[in-house]
């Protein structure tokens, strides 16, 4: 499985994540805990965020260094850069500086920083050893990486419960195969899901000058949409991940049965509020500069 070729962190793709971006924060908040408590942040340290998007991760580690730190927020988009750097950090953080880069063709700074981090920001490099090897380049002797990365698609009721029901849907209108999405969901450790595997992450990592690898596994209870009931959480779905590209370009009747199955589905996954809660599965990446 993979994402469109021409949907490019740009446009559409960025709009769709803006528009929904508070509540995904909310959604995604227990992964920034378990990342940053890995992290290990201190105060006046320097901090590289990596696919930092509309920068929440970053903006929590400029208070967590404190003023006398400095942070560098890193992504490919210029949009995504144009919204984060809209927000303040807040009283008593550190300076952050956005960057827009791809961290394959990037030429960092010297070994500048002390702590490179990372939730869910790395998986699509088009040259993964490069990217990281540049990474590394651009982290002092014995600092740190901490990366947020998911475990196969299929360990995540995350994405695997909606999955499933579009797919369901897909099957009862005929549809086979696309360009994107095979009819069976095709391989779950694809795109988004590319570091989880431990030991290819763990070789990867040390043939780009890292060392002391290690693959803590979190399994983590999400509120999706930041706290939506299922018929909301269901329209939302066909808006991201592997749920979206199955649906991707098919015609409003398979979608509006993908939408009703999706919500049936989600009606066994509330909580006492009537808010979906799935669970998805990560793994937080520690590392060391060699």
């Amino acid at each position: 499985m993979s994402e469109p070729e021409d949907d490019a962190w740009a446009g559409e793709r960025v709009a769709r994540w803006l528009r929904q971006a508070e509540g995904l924060e909310r959604q995604l908040a227990p992964v920034s805990e378990v990342l940053l408590a890995a992290a290990g942040l201190a105060p006046g340290e320097r901090v590289l965020d990596v696919g930092c998007g509309a920068g929440p991760t970053t903006r929590e580690a400029a208070v967590a260094v404190g003023p006398t730190g400095v942070v560098t927020g890193l992504d490919v988009s210029a949009e995504m850069l144009e919204a984060a750097a809209s927000v303040p950090a807040g009283a008593g953080a550190a300076p952050i500086d956005w960057v827009v880069a791809d961290a394959v063709g990037w030429s960092p700074p010297g070994p500048t920083y002390d702590v490179v981090i990372s939730r869910f920001g790395v998986m699509f490099f088009s040259d993964p050893q490069t990217a990281f090897a540049n990474l590394a380049a651009a982290t002092r002797p014995d600092g740190r990486l901490a990366l947020a990365v998911w475990q196969r698609r299929d360990a995540s009721d995350l994405f695997a419960v909606p999955l499933r029901a579009a797919l369901d849907a897909r099957r009862a209108a005929g549809v086979g195969d696309t360009p994107a999405m095979p009819a069976d969901g095709g391989p779950d450790d694809e795109g988004p899901f590319s570091l989880g595997d431990v030991t290819a992450t763990t070789g990867l990592l040390e043939g780009a000058g890292w060392s002391s690898v290690a693959a803590a596994p979190h399994r983590l209870s999400l509120l999706f949409g930041g706290g939506l009931a299922p018929d909301a959480a269901a329209a939302a779905a066909t808006d991201f991940g592997p749920t979206r590209v199955a649906l991707d370009g098919l015609d409003g009747d398979v979608r509006e049965a993908a939408v009703a199955g999706i919500a049936r589905a989600f009606a066994d996954h509330v909580d006492g509020a009537g808010h979906v809660v799935l669970d998805g599965s990560i793994f937080v990446v520690t590392a060391t500069r060699t």
